[in-house]
């Protein structure tokens, strides 16, 4: 079988190949296109998909996400809702919203530093909320320097006291020849405070004796007027030292340290021109309503006192789950929170210790009560102004006014009431009737110096002599008096000026250390610059401040630009010269060097 096949095959191929042969010819010579059309799919659509191939690429490039754009984009997006808030004069959340804007882009993946289009981006928002800050500055619109300090009770509120036995019997004694409207009593818990009062609380108890004189006639009325305990006194005392500027951890605040929730229950307002939980008059009638209520609540100063320092409801819980309705029952079986146990017990050690100082080692006078003139302010009126009319230090109407949270009386408060030190009432509404209303946050007072002119001081403060002599009704032929006082018609500032005249000077790098308490708004303070630049330069993720690191701060350098109070008269020149003869500046000037360690780089 196989060899037949094998013969068979090539006479088989021979009738192949002549039959194909054939039909190949007759193929090639009659109809030639057959044969074309099986190549031509191929070569004729090969060069119609070739026009598409280049776009092909391109197209997926613009729905590439660009993650640069897109944070560029976000930061404007942000920026531009900070403007909102600016233009509606919330500058509390202006701020926030730039500085988100600055955050998102300080704090993504990509280096500001590095990419062109980040820094740009940066360098411009910098730029324009720079200038913002510089007009709302001299609109007159920023925070006052508050000093605010930490409610001294929060130090001790949770220390476990000490009973002396000498204390203990000593405080027996007096409880026998003193008088008071609130339940003083005798126990470890009380004797216990009084023991540390007399050590290491010396100083605290010192503050309260000093201080309680300031408020007292008017404490006193308050409470007289809610038919409370004349004693409750000291529970301000215990709570702040009477120290309206008094801040505790939790955002109580004022001498009476209250929360915000429960001051506007008793009509207490928060703007941001005013926080009346620091007027010392006004939060003293809060709490006296409050105190009242509590005690109708509870029908025992005890608990009262304790509900005022954690809460009503708390108290009630721990009641309700122990089946006592006595403090010192709750304080036993730690039914209520640790500061509330140290609460009471600190307030009537305070109380006795106050009835009789001198049996505890005290030799304390009390100051004088505040007294003060009050003037309704019906346009906004910075206080430098008022400080300069009345020719008394800005600091005594900060004193004074102590709920005021801005350089300015409210914008939109006609009935704002101002306090001013006693007897000079007279001298401010008859100055203050110099001043366009319009102009009460613009205009100064300039104190004639011996020899000064009236083109002198024209030219210091960069205005004319003519508005001068207008603003003053002078007869510009008399010459000038040593001392007296000159109107100051200074014009609206531009805050342009100032970024000009910065980026002519040339800087100088300061290496500074930042210390306790310090803020950037500080340290922008000290260098003349702005807390934006100071985040630029250092690529600052926040406004937070770690002690002891170093910050780059970049001043204008004197040699190329000086004398710094003239870079401050051409930036702004309606504050300049006043700020060099305040007391402000010159601790500003005190404080620029010390703790920065400098290396000069131009």
């Amino acid at each position: 079988m196989a060899t037949r096949s094998k013969s068979c095959f090539p006479l088989l191929l021979i009738l192949l190949l002549f039959g194909c042969g054939g039909e190949k010819r007759q193929a090639v010579v009659q109809p030639p296109p057959p044969p074309a059309p099986t190549p031509k799919p191929e070569v004729a659509e090969a060069p119609k998909p070739t026009p598409p191939p280049p776009p092909a690429p391109a197209k997926p490039a613009p729905h590439e996400p660009d993650a640069v754009d897109m944070l560029v984009t976000h930061a404007e997006v942000l920026y531009a809702a900070g403007m909102k808030e600016y233009q509606a004069s919330n500058m509390d959340n202006a701020r926030q919203d730039f500085d988100r804007a600055l955050s998102i882009l300080l704090q993504s993946k990509f280096s500001v530093a590095s990419d062109a289009r980040l820094s740009a981006e940066f360098d411009k928002l910098v730029e324009n909320i720079h200038s913002l800050e510089v007009a709302t500055l001299e609109r007159g619109d920023a925070l006052s320097d508050q000093k605010y300090e930490p409610a001294p009770i929060e130090s001790f509120s949770d220390l476990t006291f000490s009973v002396d036995p000498r204390v203990k019997e000593r405080v027996q004694e007096q409880l026998h020849s003193v008088h008071s409207d609130l339940p003083l009593v005798s126990n470890d818990y009380v004797d216990g405070v009084i023991t540390y009062f007399q050590g290491r609380g010396h100083g605290f108890i010192e503050k309260v004796l000093s201080n309680v004189g300031l408020y007292q006639p008017m404490i006193s009325e308050a409470l007289r007027k809610e038919g409370l305990p004349q004693d409750l006194i000291y529970l301000a005392g215990a709570e702040s030292t009477f120290n309206p500027f008094a801040l505790s951890r939790a955002g109580a605040k004022g001498i009476w340290q209250l929360m915000l929730s429960r001051a506007r229950e008793y009509g207490l307002k928060k703007s941001r021109w005013v926080d009346e939980r620091e007027d010392p008059v006004k939060s003293t009638q809060a709490a006296s309503k409050h105190l009242r209520d509590l005690f109708q609540e509870f029908g025992d100063w005890y608990l009262a006192m304790a509900a005022y320092n954690c809460g009503p409801i708390t108290v009630q819980k721990a009641i309700e789950r122990t089946g006592y309705a006595d403090y010192w029952q709750l304080l036993r079986l730690h039914a209520l929170p640790r500061e509330t146990e140290n609460y009471v017990p600190i307030i009537l050690a305070t109380a006795l210790i106050a009835k009789t100082p001198q049996a505890y080692g005290f030799d304390v006078h009390p100051q004088p009560p505040i007294t003060t003139d009050q003037v309704g302010v019906t346009t906004p009126t910075d206080l430098r102004l008022v400080a300069q009319l009345i020719d008394h230090p800005v600091e005594d109407l900060i004193r004074l006014n102590p709920s005021l949270l801005r350089w300015t009386t409210p914008a939109n408060n006609p009935d704002f009431v101002l306090n001013l030190p006693a007897g000079t009432a007279q001298t401010y509404n008859q100055a203050i009737a110099s001043i366009p209303p319009d102009r009460r946050i613009w205009w100064r007072v300039h104190t004639v110096g011996d020899g000064e002119t009236l083109a002198s001081i024209a030219k210091e403060y960069r205005i004319t002599r003519t508005a001068l002599v207008h603003a003053n009704q002078l007869d510009p032929d008399d010459p000038l008096t040593q001392g007296a006082r000159l109107v100051l018609p200074l014009p609206e500032g531009r805050q342009s000026s100032l970024v000009r005249v910065r980026e002519r000077g040339r800087r100088r790098l300061l290496r500074y250390r930042i210390r306790k308490g310090d803020t950037l708004e500080l340290i922008a303070d000290r260098f003349d610059v702005t807390p934006y630049e100071i985040r630029r330069w250092n690529r600052m993720r926040s406004f937070k401040l770690i002690a002891g690191r170093i910050l780059r701060v970049y001043v204008v350098s004197e040699s190329s630009y000086r004398p710094r109070r003239t870079a401050r008269r051409r930036s702004s020149p309606h504050t300049s010269a006043l700020r060099k003869r305040s007391s402000e500046q010159a601790r500003k000037d005190r404080t620029a060097t010390k703790g920065a360690v400098v290396q000069a780089s131009h």
